[in-house]
């Protein structure tokens, strides 16, 4: 039977099964209103076969598309919402979900329930595949499809497994937080190594034995190898919205640099504020307590860059300077004492935009201020009397050193690609 209107495509979906219908947004579409958890694009494309239309998994404004018989179309909604109920944080779930459909991709299966659940054996995550299927939000439905595409683009072999949370990747992460201890910690956690939220491993780069690397250098020097040879991939994922960027980061030894213009111990002045800033070309760095550890924060032109605590700073200071001026941790300073306000006069004299002061006057007036002003001010002191003691060219590997932490673009970390 020809369909002349949305009243013959009603009665043909009824008889289809599909009774619980509704006026679409336009006056050719149907809507087909299916119970949660159900698979709607399983259904468009049942629809489509037997209504003797086509399957468009592009039309429409959905994430799964519609079914289209001639000039009448069919969508699909999952009662009570658009098939959501994934809540605030959905970063387990779409994380998995993309491993998921990479899979489905890779294995040319469709994004149907039966099609996801289908290439179940190139993915390995720690979230319910039926979380997956049921609790993904539209948005990250379609951001995954496209995200899939065009990983499959760019690393075509179909030998893959796709994880996240699997046994291969906490053994890949148990041995990174290993070395960062043996290291002294220069990373604050694994994600400055690597953002890397999934990864894509080939059953070669399954051989690689990644932990028997000794030190950061040698492990990233094993996985650029194994990225170059695509054997071995690790994604950072943002969700995207109509198309994909994508890029490779850290695949050299080169790193983006930045240029130290200035530091100050203060905006409003030295003992009116507990902060101190270091200013480069693009930004600058506040230093500061946040809550009860003092850290960084990096600010662009137009937003926050990150954070860098103190442990990452200490081992920055470290790798420029050497061990010989050591820059002493926060639990070293958090006693207000004789032997700490020695120190913090030293450090206070050494910055070149301070004002003279005898240390008499230093005492009293560092006496007067609360513990957590003093805290915050000794550690920025102190570092800022560090930076400037060091040459021009140390300044600029600093600089540039704390923007590329905040970026996981440091010199000890890892290669990945970025899809945003």
């Amino acid at each position: 039977m020809a369909i002349r209107s949305t009243d013959d495509l009603k009665i043909q979906l009824d008889k289809c099964g599909y009774t619980d219908l509704k006026q679409g947004k336009t006056r050719s579409t149907v809507v087909v209103q299916l119970e949660k958890g159900s698979d709607r694009e399983g259904a468009l494309r049942n629809i489509a076969t037997k209504l003797k239309g086509r399957y468009n998994p592009s039309g429409g404004t959905s994430s799964v598309g519609r079914a289209e018989m001639g000039t009448y179309y069919v969508e699909v909604k999952i009662k009570g919402g658009g098939g959501s109920g994934a809540g605030s944080d959905i970063t387990k779930l779409a994380e998995s979900a993309q491993c998921v459909y990479n899979a489905a991709c890779y294995a040319k299966k469709p994004y149907t329930h039966d099609g996801l659940k289908g290439a179940s054996s190139k993915y390995d995550v720690d979230e319910k595949i039926e979380n997956v299927l049921t609790k993904l939000p539209d948005d990250w439905i379609a951001s995954s499809k496209l995200v899939a595409a065009q990983l499959k683009k760019k690393f075509p072999s179909t030998t893959y497994k796709h994880h996240r949370g699997s046994a291969w990747v906490n053994n890949l992460y148990t041995h990174v937080n290993l070395l960062n201890r043996e290291a002294g910690k220069p990373f604050g956690d694994a994600n400055k190594w690597s953002p890397a939220d999934i990864w894509m491993v080939t059953p070669k780069g399954a051989t690689v034995n990644l932990t028997s690397a000794k030190t950061f250098t040698e492990l990233n020097e094993m996985l650029i190898k194994n990225f170059i040879s695509k054997d071995i991939i690790g994604v950072s994922l943002k969700k995207c919205v109509g198309r994909v960027n994508y890029k490779e980061l850290n695949l050299g030894r080169e790193r983006p640099t930045f240029k130290y213009e200035r530091t100050t111990t203060g905006l409003r002045g030295f003992f009116d504020s507990g902060d101190g800033y270091l200013f480069f070309n693009g930004g600058k760095a506040q230093f500061r307590k946040f809550g009860t550890t003092w850290q960084g924060e990096l600010k662009g032109k137009n937003a926050n860059m990150g954070k860098m605590s103190g442990g990452p700073i200490k081992g920055l200071v470290d790798m420029i300077i050497g061990p010989g001026k050591t820059f002493i941790p926060q639990r070293e300073l958090s006693e207000r004492n004789d032997e700490t306000i020695k120190k913090f006069y030293d450090w206070y004299t050494a910055c070149p935009d301070t004002n003279k002061m005898d240390e008499y006057e230093f005492y009293k007036a560092v006496m007067e201020k609360d513990m957590n002003w003093f805290v915050s001010k000794i550690m920025t002191t102190q570092l800022i009397s560090i930076v400037e003691s060091m040459s021009k060219k140390n300044k600029d590997r600093f600089a540039s050193g704390l923007v590329n932490y905040a970026g996981s673009e440091s010199e000890l970390s890892g290669p990945y690609a970025k899809v945003y």
